[in-house]
Formats: structure tokens, sequence, C-alpha cells
């Protein structure tokens, strides 16, 4: 049974409030690199790695804080019937009781999202994305990429899409709180193969990224990244600010 997205402008506006707080409470800094976001208002299909409980937080404040744009987000069936509230938010999916119905139907489901209709006056005005997770499930982080079918289906589904690469990684560097470091990927205009090989492709590409991210933070200060969420202090930058005003007083 399909369970299709419902967003509500208000609910929308809300969650992300909810999830900015949520990362500044647990990260240090938000950083993003690599390529600039595809300009213009044609669909994008974002597909990240799944490391971490945060990915789709972190997904939904790119989206909609960072790259201001109309985004949509795959979740399991179990989940929404659990937590109705994120079909509200964009997320929609299945419950896979007749697997090959429920895929064909979120397949649609997600080129009627990111069709370009005037007339369905969502997002207003806002780039539409699909942001997917193909591993499926949550594994650690350095694992080999293993990608299901579902972001190959869906790209065939809505082949105007643009694909893009997005590596995540959340590293725990020089700040008592792990920091979240986001390396976007140049965009790739779906091609017309067998979607096997679709998606072994796209799971090499994905795997260059967080190659790249990883050579990338090797640097004290990666080149080319921006903060794009600063959260709350650390008590050794406290410290460290405090021993830097005491150490420029001079004795009266």
């Amino acid at each position: 049974m399909l369970l299709d997205a419902r967003k509500h402008p208000l609910l929308e506006r809300a969650y992300a409030r909810y999830g900015r707080r949520l990362l500044r409470r647990a990260f240090a800094r938000v950083w993003v690199g690599g390529a600039p976001w595809p300009a213009g208002d044609g669909p994008v299909i974002a597909f990240a790695n799944h490391s971490a409980w945060w990915d789709p937080v972190l997904a939904f404040f790119l989206s909609h804080d960072v790259f201001r744009g109309d985004g949509y987000g795959l979740m399991e069936g179990a989940q929404l019937l659990k937590y109705p509230f994120f079909r509200r938010i964009g997320c929609f999916g299945a419950t896979m009781e007749h697997p090959a119905e429920d895929a064909r139907g979120l397949a649609l489901h997600a080129a009627r999202l990111l069709s370009n209709d005037p007339a369905s006056g969502r997002g207003g005005g806002r780039p539409r994305s699909l942001w997917i997770f193909p591993q499926g499930v949550l594994l650690p982080a350095r694992v080999p990429l293993a990608f299901r079918s579902g972001l190959a289906r869906f790209s065939r589904a809505a082949p105007e899409a643009l694909l893009v690469p997005v590596a995540v990684r959340y590293e725990v560097r020089n700040e008592q709180r792990p920091e979240v470091f986001v390396r976007v990927g140049a965009p790739l205009a779906r091609p017309d193969e067998p979607p096997a090989r679709l998606t072994r492709r796209l799971e090499r590409r994905l795997q260059d990224e967080l190659d790249r991210l990883d050579g990338d933070l090797t640097a004290a200060h990666p080149a080319g990244y921006r903060v794009v969420l600063a959260g709350r202090g650390s008590l050794s930058a406290f410290y460290d600010r405090t021993a830097g005003r005491l150490r420029g007083r001079t004795p009266e």
C-alpha cells in the first residue's frame, strides 16, 4: 500500500526549526563543500550514504535550509504508519505487502512529486528534490557501498531529474562535539542503461565522492568547505577563548 507525501507548509517550517535545534545541540559545525548544487528549477534526485541516525535530519536541513528546495524523502512504510507526521513534511513509502506493485507505485509517486507542474502549487516555486539512501539500511560508515535497486528505478521514472551524489562523514576532530562534513558531487544526467548497470555505476560515483571527502579531511581546515550551521560552543572552545582573554591582559 502506497503512503503518499502530503506536505503541509506550516508543519514543514516547524520541523525545519526543530531540526536546526537538534543539529546545533549535537554537532560543533556542519560543513558543505564539493560541487555547487545544481542551479535552475529542474528536479534533482540526491543519493547519500546512510551511516547515522542523523542522516534524515541532515538531509531535511540541507534541502530546506541550505539548498532552498522543495524536498521529499523515501521512508519505510512501517515507520510511516507508526509516525504519520512525517508524511506532512514530505516523506512517502509503502507497506510492501505486494512488493512489485508497491515498487511501481513508489516510482510513479516519486515521478509525480518531481514533475514540473505549475498547477500543483507545490513548493512555492522552489526546485524539487528527492533524497534517497540507496543502501536501504543503516550501516557502519566505511563499509563497501551496496545499493538496492530503488535509486535506478526512481531515476528511470523521472528521466529529467539530475542525479547528485552526496557524501557525508561525522567526525570527531578538535572539538568536544563531532562535526558533519558534506561533499556534493557533480550532477549526472541519467544514462540510458539497464537498471543493474546504472545501480553499480552510481555506487562507484558515490564511493568516489566519499574517498575524496576522506582526503579532504586530512587538512585541518578543508579547502572549499563552508560552515552552514554552527552548533553550541564546546567546553574546549570556551576554555580557549577564556585562556586567550586572560593571556591578553596586562598586569596593572
